[in-house]
């Protein structure tokens, strides 16, 4: 029997080679600020790890045993283990739990980033020290975010003796070129004082290609057929360090301070045959520095003050040959940020097992941006006037909250936070309900109904009147400084059976959504990409996770989910739309355990069908991964040997044959073959920060 069960779960792993990791699409990659991020590229993906419970229910929380999830998985840092909880998946770089974007909490403290500082924050802590992962669907106020959140206990163990403990990691991955990473991660205890220093740094070489077809038919009667190859490479270098101090007067009474810093630096070249021949230079260097002071009082009382900086100059030098004429001209283009935020807040024990807590926030926002041209040649075209921006941004929240329980079966959190947002292009007050209600009739069923509100603000550089060019100079990429901001409502339904068997129902409806999406012009040969408001998103989804075990040598983790999505925008351009879809998604992940607590194999597989977004259709797609992992030296060092995308079947060609549109972009797409060590000593276990750098320039 136990043959035969391995026979059909390989079987099973093999049907997922016409599949796709992380989703639907992907975004064409360029070197410039306003980048053509428009496709979407991850849909949900449902994990459960083990026999033994590893989920359990805290009030309105769902809490992850990490380290038993973590024990047969080739994962070395906190980004990687993060995907392991139900319902998590990367986005093209955006981590998502059950389709929507979460807030990532470190010790109830949340610090939010982009998409490219919070993976190479997460990548460069070590997934060792992860005890817990508490899954907030709805998150209460007191915790800063709105929406679904994942708090992470990376607290320090004060049970390990005083002294020095680290981890060393190196690291390569080739996919057409090679990429490199160096890690050390150190963390001093000595009585009531902890002392902790990360550094990552990450370097090397890229390559991607995008082939475009567009059949381009202008005012003037005539259509143009335009093909375009177009090559990017890119070098890079990434440096990431975090000093941080933490001093315990007592269990309640605890002064933290930090410092966390950046520096990247990326040189990228896109060369163009075709229809269109151009050579476009980029340099772009991105430097934060992030100062954060936190005070936690005995009496429940928190403050906190935050000071980030963040600095983004950046230069394109583009010359093209056009069917319609020459461009050359180079581009110079800076984004300089300075935030302070600050917090006071109070929580209350009160009779009964019930909570209470309120607070106030308030943070400030200087964004100074601009952007130049300077002729270099003969232009056929008139390159855009330069612009120039300075404005600040203030925000004011005051939130109150409370908790209880319902007799011996039922617990709730409601929180209401009212919020007054200021800034050049909005002046208005917002408010914001959150709910959550848990019924767990016995041991082994768990219901909860969860609640959310929010607004989602464009980031400040979308806002500016800007463009930038890719492809030759036949894509432009334009700001939108008339964006509105979008307001979500979440709902869920979620059901644990077992503490291992999940089920989630969902509907998440997005008025004024945002999303940046191609046109091709009518009045020159230009594919403009632009964000621009729809009238709303909706989507209904269903998903379940059911774990198997077969023996002590497999565990496999069987994921099903299912969606109907809705969107309509009766305002785009001159074709509106109002398209859905359903689809569905399969993702078998196996465990195989060669020799217990040394050696563990992993062969994973995902298949989804077609999907939309916005005028995009978007073929059916997946994948099939393997890793094997070797433990040794006394279980402190960690060899993890991996190819992910066998079959190089993960990249999604999008097609446009809506109205007067008629496009089709195919995208590279590369196995990737890598192998890491990992050395720890003194029983190291790491910790980190976020720093809010979300809506700034990339």
């Amino acid at each position: 029997m136990e043959r035969k069960a391995m026979i059909l779960v390989l079987c099973m792993a093999a049907t997922a080679a016409y599949a796709q990791t992380d989703g639907a699409g992907t975004a064409t990659s360029t070197a410039d600020s306003l980048r053509m991020d428009s496709i979407i590229h991850a849909l949900p993906e449902v994990m459960v790890k083990g026999e033994r419970p590893v989920v359990k229910v805290e009030g309105s929380k769902l809490t992850y045993d990490m380290p038993q999830l973590l024990k047969k998985e080739g994962v070395e840092n906190v980004y990687d283990a993060l995907k392991l909880i139900p319902g998590v998946t990367d986005d093209n770089g955006t981590l998502k739990l059950a389709g929507n974007a979460f807030n990532v909490l470190i010790n109830g403290k949340h610090y939010q980033m982009d998409a490219a500082q919070l993976n190479a924050l997460l990548k460069s802590l070590p997934a060792s020290r992860l005890k817990h992962a508490e899954v907030m669907y709805t998150t209460p106020a007191r915790y800063e975010v709105r929406g679904a959140s994942i708090n992470l206990d990376i607290a320090s163990d004060t049970s390990q003796p005083d002294g020095w403990q680290g981890e060393l990691t190196g690291a390569w991955n080739q996919e057409h070129e090679a990429m490199w990473s160096e890690r050390g991660a150190f963390l001093y205890h000595h009585n009531k004082l902890d002392i902790d220093f990360n550094y990552e740094h990450d370097h090397g070489k890229s390559y991607r290609t995008t082939d475009e077809t567009s059949l381009h038919a202008l005012d003037d009667g005539t259509t143009h057929d335009i093909v375009t190859d177009e090559a990017q490479r890119s070098r890079d270098h990434k440096h990431l360090w975090r000093l941080g101090m933490d001093y315990a007067f007592t269990e309640n009474h605890r002064l933290s301070l930090s410092y966390t810093g950046s520096y990247n630096t990326e040189h990228a070249r896109e060369d163009v045959t075709g229809n269109v021949t151009a050579a476009n230079a980029y340099r772009t260097k991105k430097k934060m520095h992030d100062v954060m002071l936190d005070y936690q009082l005995p009496t429940g009382t928190t403050l906190n003050a935050e000071y980030t900086y963040y600095d983004t100059p950046s230069t394109q030098q583009l010359t093209s040959t056009l069917p319609t004429g020459e461009l050359h001209f180079d581009t110079d283009e800076h984004q300089r940020i300075n935030r302070w935020k600050f917090h006071l807040g109070q929580e209350h024990s009160l009779a009964g097992g019930w909570g209470l807590n309120y607070g106030v926030r308030y943070s400030l926002t200087n964004d100074h941006s601009w952007q130049t041209f300077t002729s270099t040649g003969d232009n056929t075209a008139a390159h855009p006037a330069d612009s120039y921006s300075r404005q600040n941004e203030d925000i004011v929240n005051i939130y109150a909250g409370t908790n209880g329980k319902i007799g011996q079966k039922v617990n709730f959190e409601a929180s209401l936070a009212a919020e007054y947002y200021h800034s050049p292009a909005w002046h208005q007050w917002n408010v914001y309900p959150t709910f959550s209600l848990t019924y767990i009739p016995s041991s082994s069923h768990v219901l909860q109904l969860n609640f959310s509100s929010d607004k989602k603000f464009p980031d400040y550089w979308t806002l500016q009147s800007f463009t930038a060019y890719s492809n030759g100079g036949y894509n432009e990429v334009v700001g939108n400084p008339a964006l509105k901001p979008s307001s979500n409502y979440r709902t869920q339904l979620v059901y644990v059976l077992r503490h291992k068997y999940q089920f989630v129902a969902w509907f998440n409806y997005t008025d004024d959504y945002f999303v940046q999406t191609p046109y091709q012009r009518h009045d020159r040969l230009t594919v403009q990409y632009k964000y621009l408001n729809f009238n709303y998103s909706q989507q209904w989804g269903l998903q379940a996770s059911v774990p198997q075990r077969f023996g002590n040598w497999l565990d496999s983790r069987l994921t099903v989910i299912g969606v109907w999505m809705k969107e309509k925008c009766s305002a785009f351009y001159d074709i509106p739309f109002n398209r859905d879809i359903a689809w569905v998604m399969a993702n078998l992940r196996n465990n195989f355990t060669l020799v217990p607590d040394h050696l563990y194999l992993n062969l994973d597989g995902m298949i989804r069908s077609k999907a939309h977004q916005a005028i995009y259709d978007l073929p059916a797609s997946g994948n099939v991964d393997i890793g094997l992992k070797y433990i040794f030296w006394r279980k402190r060092a960690t060899l993890h040997v991996f190819c992910n995308d066998i079959f190089e079947t993960s990249g999604i060609d999008p097609v446009i044959r809506y109205g007067n549109q008629n496009m089709k972009m195919d995208f590279s797409c590369y196995r990737q073959v890598g192998v890491s060590l990992v050395y720890r000593f003194g029983g190291y276990k790491d910790k980190g920060k976020e720093v809010d750098t979300s809506r700034f320039k990339q």
